[in-house]
């Protein structure tokens, strides 16, 4: 591997030698230490943590993978694809928790097994416009910022916020007046966030007076135009509380936010983390590339834990949204089927479908379908149900043909009635156009041939429209169509061509 090295104390002195508080950057600098290049030929790097278990994480945001970087300076792909992740954060016993804004959602993610586990994807039942960076409390929850970035600035949030996400797992908005906060820091007392405003040049700092509870935020540090140009972008934290900003340079900041100096680095810094077998080496994501600082001071200590994954069960605590509700069995389970109650909706499920916790707060349930022989792709049965029926029939009739590629797609829509309610059904065939993290993810598109998926909109008079979803492999669609049909009294033979 190929290093860059710069001797900091030289461009330090050089571009700042009148700043006053020179010294005090120099003396939480180890002596002769240089910036050098520790990974490069990325795209974007961003969201660098450091594991207790002695590896490094950052983010590779265009590519959409997670890099790991061991002590030895192996480099590997940790999690690609990666949901387009950016902030990264590990608590005290190595469990990491990530923003994958591609994907739209704040996971906890297994570093064994990389099992993924959503921790929020969505608020007050609309997706979260595309989380940034976050940052553990010390009282077991989570703070992330939801900004918006890239060409499409449409946001499906009322503003771009601040949330807190508590031990239980639920979810707050807690800031909603900041333009577009980007980092997010805990101080190590875990009594005050601090919260980056990129537009502005500033950075906030608010009192918590428990857990998700802040009181008014105060303006303690706007970067110089010149000098810092845009951010700050992320932050980390010494043990001393001294504040690591990125701008233009890496501005060290005093917990109240006076200045102390600027860190030149090759490229335009992004994050920054401090890690290493001692704490003190400060890690540095800049554009295509991570860079290491030797210091004199280590990081702040990681946080005990985070917040659970919220039970699948519990229905989110928005009145507006209609989260997992709590599945009640029917009668005694037959030998080929089974009654599942989902709300007011009524399925006689086959007893080879097997029930899964919901993957979203956005389904209501899910079941896994017996794979066809061959298959690579799971199939699955997803009940969702929204306020307002969804955006209305025909619009999630388009949306769900326009989720497989026009060439040789086939598709055939039919209405009819069923005991509960009328229904229409969706029912298409071709190459499907999977994105990772669901409908609302935004992230790249896998493409997968001989795939079909029969959707239903089943409306119960006077209750909700409830949606019935069953995608997969041809062959395996093909062979559980007649069941899904039978799971709510759906007669093919008695239904009517529907037109959008």
């Amino acid at each position: 591997m190929r290093y860059l090295q710069c001797s900091l104390a030289a461009v330090v002195a050089m571009a700042f030698a009148s700043f006053a508080g020179a010294a005090e950057l120099t003396d939480l600098i180890a002596s002769g230490a240089e910036v050098k290049k520790v990974a490069g030929d990325c795209k974007f790097t961003e969201g660098p943590a450091y594991s207790p278990k002695g590896f490094l994480l950052f983010s590779d945001i265009p590519n959409s993978r997670i890099v790991r970087v061991d002590a030895d300076g192996a480099i590997s792909d940790f999690l690609k694809p990666s949901g387009a992740a950016n902030g990264l954060v590990f608590d005290a016993a190595g469990n990491l928790y990530a923003c994958q804004g591609g994907a739209r959602r704040i996971v906890k993610i297994g570093t064994q097994d990389g099992k993924i586990e959503p921790l929020c994807e969505s608020f007050d039942g609309k997706p979260l416009n595309s989380p940034n960076d976050l940052a553990l409390d010390g009282h077991g929850g989570l703070y992330f910022t939801d900004p918006r970035y890239g060409q499409d600035m449409k946001i499906d949030q009322p503003c771009m916020g601040v949330y807190y996400i508590d031990a239980a797992g639920k979810t707050t908005r807690v800031i909603d007046n900041r333009e577009r906060p980007n980092g997010v820091l805990v101080t190590s007392d875990h009594k005050t966030l601090l919260v980056a405003e990129p537009n502005k040049r500033e950075l906030w700092s608010y009192p918590i007076s428990g857990p998700g509870q802040l009181g008014a935020g105060k303006l303690i540090f706007t970067g110089d135009p010149s000098l810092d140009g845009g951010g700050p972008d992320g932050m980390a934290l010494d043990a001393q509380g001294h504040i690591y900003a990125t701008y233009k340079s890496l501005v060290v900041l005093k917990a109240d936010g006076g200045l102390i100096g600027r860190i030149p680095v090759p490229e335009q810094p992004a994050n920054c983390t401090f890690g290493g077998a001692d704490g003190k080496t400060l890690y540095i994501t800049a554009r295509t590339s991570l860079y290491s600082l030797s210091m004199n001071v280590a990081g702040a200590a990681l946080c005990t834990n985070g917040p659970k994954p919220a039970p699948a069960v519990t229905r989110v605590s928005h009145p507006s949204f209609r989260g997992p509700a709590r599945l009640a069995q029917g009668a005694k389970e037959e030998a080929a089927a089974k009654e599942v109650k989902i709300e007011d909706l009524t399925l006689k499920i086959p007893a080879t479908w097997k029930q899964q916790p919901p993957a979203n707060k956005l389904r209501l349930a899910q079941f896994l379908i017996p794979p066809a022989e061959g298959d690579e792709h799971p199939t699955e049965l997803v009940i969702s149900s929204f306020p307002g029926g969804g955006g209305g029939i025909d619009a999630n009739l388009k949306r769900w043909t326009d989720q497989f590629a026009p060439d040789g797609r086939k598709v055939k829509i039919t209405s009819g009635k069923a005991p509960q309610g009328g229904y229409v059904v969706h029912n298409v065939t071709g190459t499907y156009l999977y994105t990772a993290g669901g409908p609302f993810a935004g992230g790249k598109k896998e493409l997968r041939p001989d795939h079909r998926s029969i959707s239903v909109i089943l409306t119960i008079e006077n209750k909700a429209n409830y949606f019935i979803r069953l995608t997969g492999t041809e062959k395996a669609v093909n062979a559980a169509a007649d069941a899904l049909r039978a799971s709510f009294g759906a007669n093919a033979k008695e239904e009517k061509d529907y037109e959008i």
